[in-house]
């Protein structure tokens, strides 16, 4: 059930009034129900015994593992629960996410959301297991942590110790917390029906037959999906977050203004930035502090040097971490080649940051002006972004190399002007439309960026503007909403890229 659906506003309106108008003591039980009953709408009962399955062997493993903490038991054995409990859901992770390709005679059906709820839940039972985290005791309220339905289907990625307070807390109705919460989620409203849904045409079809068209079509179609993407998955954890504010629960940020990034690790610092912790967390650091790394760190010290040597081990776990991010994101060779070349660059450039920094000082880069040299990183960055999206979006990996191979040897930049754009699925309208909601994204982003350093959001900057200038700005964007999500000729309201994973 996508939160575009008709059937998901009756749902949130339903569950908020129940949600609200319940004694303080039941509003968790009543969040339960509401998370059972929207991922039983989503998914089906198949998908909720699965979910089930998940929370309670996570829950029953926790407290396990920290009974033999508490033991003091051996090592090896306090491994036990947590060994078996990993295997068998990320087990159920990659059957269901990829079991369809590997056994297509089967017929397994995906599960909505499954990678979200199993890395939730195996960061719990890993923080329990070091010590971090105190095991839950009552089984539905752990529950209650695994399945909350506004982050159930594409996250944010929750730590328990972030969230489970105030999900228990029954917190009732504030007027500040609803206007901030109903603020952000007609954000992320505009995010995916005025950009995301919008682009997602001329970007569809491009990518669908690129052979008929030259390499700065392709190039500016690349570009766009960038676009597309982020307004996609952002416009939707917008929402997600704008309703756990409604009932109290502040879920962490996924998104810190990734097209300002100034470079490649720079973006996926700002990108999707749960689940960056969660594998910083738990893989990253895992293997760049274990023993054999270690061991490798020492004869690569001592090979090549301590400059270069120290870097082995981190190099290895971001190759490493790229790898399995690649896997998630599809068993494909494009996916892989999409990770392998993200890993591949920011593994390089730990190397190659002496040289860069010569470049930088033989280019005035250094002396420029920060602007200046912030724009150019930017740039730079937008521009190998743009190349990595070919591997992202195409239909395969001969297709991102036979797009990019258009690119460089058939660019035809006169198609940018002769008409073909308007052969695209959107006409000078839609264009014009896209052009201004893409814009307002822009400064809305700007001006977060510029604030991070004050501390002020961009909905702080608008409330201590003008009263016209806040109702203008409303308007403005419930206008772009109501055309593009319901009046724009041929529109079909469609899921969000990342329910998929």
């Amino acid at each position: 059930m996508s939160f575009t659906s008709a059937k998901f506003l009756i749902f949130l309106t339903a569950a908020l009034i129940c949600y609200f108008a319940a004694p303080r003591s039941l509003r968790r039980h009543v969040l339960l129900a509401a998370s059972y009953v929207f991922y039983w709408l989503a998914g089906g009962l198949y998908a909720l015994g699965v979910i089930t399955f998940t929370a309670l062997s996570v829950w029953l493993c926790g407290l396990w593992a920290g009974r033999l903490r508490a033991d003091n038991a051996p090592r090896a054995l306090r491994r036990a629960p947590l060994a078996l409990c990993l295997t068998v859901n990320f087990g159920l992770l990659v059957l269901f996410k990829y079991g369809g390709k590997l056994l297509p005679d089967v017929g397994l059906i995906l599960i909505p959301g499954i990678s979200f709820y199993t890395f939730q839940s195996a960061g719990y039972l890993i923080d329990v297991y070091k010590g971090k985290a105190v095991p839950e005791r009552d089984p539905l309220k752990f529950t209650l942590f695994v399945s909350f339905f506004p982050q159930l289907i594409q996250g944010p990625i929750s730590r328990h110790g972030e969230i489970a307070d105030s999900l228990l807390s029954g917190a009732g109705w504030d007027f500040e917390r609803a206007r901030r919460g109903v603020g952000r989620i007609i954000w992320g409203y505009f995010m995916k029906l005025a950009i995301a849904d919008v682009a997602a045409i001329p970007v569809g079809t491009v990518f669908g037959d690129y052979e008929a068209y030259g390499g700065a079509v392709i190039a500016a179609a690349a570009l766009l999906y960038s676009v597309q993407i982020y307004a996609d998955f952002a416009g939707g954890i917008n929402v997600a977050l704008g309703i756990a504010e409604l009932v109290g629960v502040k879920l962490p940020e996924n998104f810190n203004n990734p097209f300002f990034a100034r470079s490649l690790a720079d973006f996926w610092r700002r990108w999707h930035i749960t689940l960056g912790l969660w594998l910083k967390d738990y893989l990253f650091y895992p293997i760049a502090i274990s023993k054999p790394m270690g061991k490798i760190g020492s004869l690569a010290r001592r090979a090549l040097g301590m400059s270069l040597g120290k870097l082995v081990p981190a190099g290895i776990a971001t190759f490493a971490v790229y790898v399995v991010m690649s896997i998630w994101h599809g068993a494909s060779w494009r996916s892989l080649a999409f990770g392998l070349l993200n890993g591949g660059i920011i593994t390089l450039s730990l190397y190659c940051e002496p040289l860069y920094a010569r470049l930088r000082k033989r280019t005035g880069l250094d002396g420029a002006k920060p602007g200046v040299g912030s724009v150019f990183a930017i740039l730079r960055t937008l521009a190998l972004l743009t190349f990595l999206r070919y591997f992202a979006r195409a239909g395969s990996f001969m297709a991102a190399v036979g797009m990019l191979r258009r690119t460089v040897l058939q660019p035809r930049p006169g198609e940018l002007w002769d008409g073909t754009l308007m052969a695209l699925g959107l006409g000078a309208r839609e264009y014009i439309l896209l052009g201004v909601s893409t814009a307002l994204l822009l400064c809305r982003d700007i001006v977060a960026e510029r604030g991070a350093g004050s501390g002020r959001s961009p909905e702080d900057v608008l409330r201590g503007s003008r009263g016209l200038a806040q109702y203008a700005a409303l308007v403005l964007v419930l206008a772009l909403i109501v055309y593009c999500g319901l009046y724009r000729e041929g529109y079909i309201a469609s899921g969000f890229i990342y329910a998929n994973y």
